[in-house]
């Protein structure tokens, strides 16, 4: 199972790779070698589709080109017509609404008549410097968008002269160019298309190694240097058992966050009304590295949460913890090995899992997480079990928690507030088995001990 979501999550991250290159390679390549200048003597129709830098010198026109999300009171974008009076040709400019202030002022000055620019003097030569913009001219092809730059010449604030207007009338090709995209992909949407495919590419890589990484789990027996070492070795069946089912869970909940974070901001470009194209190269991107880094801190989460050996290892750790002394250590594991599995108890959940054995003088409980609790059953003076329920909040929501915990008292404990030790469960049956145990290896003194 492992191996397929592997393997499944290779050939995505290989196909969103792909879908990328593919769909702003070109653009990209053109990104990274830069804008060349508009050569000389050469018309706009020879300049299509290259990314070119330009010189704009002449705006007659303007007009909104879009609005944010459909809200008439903030422009995002505003288009200008430009007249290239050495190709005695126009075109369409589309810039961000921060550069509308420079362009506006563009075309007043260069629109003044000659007295009124001789008035000005300095001032109307630094107004007059051209405004340097980066783009590629695409054709125009819609009639909408032919018909809106034809209303603009025409409108009353227009600076276009009756000649011009002639001029554009008898014009055929028309071109837009939008500053700071390649081929109407906006630079910082090629980025994060290059950003997303260089992420598939890495998970792609990662995944091959995952897959052809042979299996590293420990002989059995690895740990069996000492009766401890025995004891917790003899564990890695439920822990196995334990750790791929988590490990499928949490895979599976990765495949899941990656397709619903991918869909999600698809489906928020659609709604909010952009083109497929802004979808396509802003969206789906930004889902893809959110679903893909999400899906990779889990799978790597699940790779250290339920890992058999790392389980094991912060097993022997709380033990050490547990008991300091190794022939401490042995002499409890040498007991525990030799009571039989029917003085044990085993509750598995997702979270955690535990495994008790109730020997006849000393009981153990381990956990997934690596809780070690040992109890000495001759030294015990009270025992209780009791059921602890309540609120927990994370953020604005409350959550409800109930768990069964079973608390040890010793006779000679030095403790004044406090237990000596507290086994916790998170099922009633679990806690209530333990006890029955509990209750047979006491014997006679379980009246007086379990209260």
């Amino acid at each position: 199972m492992k191996r397929q979501i592997y393997l499944g999550m290779a050939i995505f991250a290989l196909a969103v790779a792909v879908f990328f290159c593919v769909l702003t390679g070109r653009q990209f390549l053109s990104l990274l070698s830069g804008p060349m200048p508009a050569a000389d003597g050469v018309s706009l129709e020879q300049m299509e589709g290259q990314y070119i830098t330009y010189s704009v010198a002449h705006p007659v026109a303007s007009f909104v080109e879009e609005y944010y999300s459909g809200d008439k009171d903030r422009v995002s974008k505003m288009a200008y017509v430009i007249y290239d009076q050495e190709r005695q040709a126009f075109f369409k400019l589309v810039v961000s609404e921060q550069r509308k202030g420079t362009l506006n002022q563009l075309m007043q000055a260069v629109n003044r008549s000659q007295e009124l620019k001789d008035s000005w003097g300095d001032r109307q030569a630094s107004e007059e410097r051209p405004v340097e913009v980066a783009g590629s001219l695409i054709p125009v092809e819609d009639p909408a968008a032919l018909r809106q730059i034809g209303e603009a010449l025409a409108d009353e604030d227009s600076y276009s002269t009756d000649e011009m207007n002639e001029l554009a009338s008898l014009q055929t090709g028309w071109y837009v160019l939008i500053d700071k995209a390649v081929e109407g992909i906006p630079v910082p949407d090629l980025w994060l298309c290059a950003v997303a495919a260089g992420m598939s590419i890495l998970m792609f890589l990662i995944c091959l190694m995952l897959l052809a990484k042979k299996s590293t789990a420990s002989a059995e027996g690895s740990l069996a240097g000492s009766a401890a070492g025995q004891l917790l070795e003899n564990q890695r069946s439920w822990i196995t058992s334990w750790c791929e089912k988590g490990r499928a869970r949490q895979n599976g909940m990765a495949i899941l966050f990656m397709a619903g974070a991918i869909a999600a901001l698809v489906a928020l470009g659609l709604f909010v009304g952009y083109s497929m194209q802004e979808v396509m190269t802003r969206h789906l991107p930004i889902g893809i590295l959110v679903g893909e880094l999400s899906a990779v801190t889990l799978a790597a989460t699940a790779g250290t949460t339920f890992n058999p050996d790392k389980v094991l290892k912060r097993c022997r750790k709380g033990l050490e913890r547990a008991l300091p002394g190794q022939a401490e250590q042995d002499r409890v594991a040498r007991e525990l090995l030799d009571t039989p599995e029917e003085w044990s108890v085993l509750e598995s959940g997702k979270e955690d899992i535990r495994y008790g054995i109730v020997g006849e003088h000393y009981w153990m409980v381990l956990t997934g997480k690596g809780i070690v609790s040992v109890v000495d059953a001759d030294r015990i003076g009270k025992m209780t079990s009791e059921t602890m329920s309540g609120q927990i909040r994370s953020g604005k929501v409350r959550m409800n928690y109930t768990y069964y915990v079973v608390q040890i008292n010793y006779m000679d404990s030095g403790k004044k507030k406090g237990v000596d030790a507290a086994i916790h469960f998170d099922t009633e049956q679990a806690a209530g088995h333990f006890m029955t145990l509990a209750r047979k290896r006491l014997g006679e003194r379980a009246a007086d001990v379990i209260k």
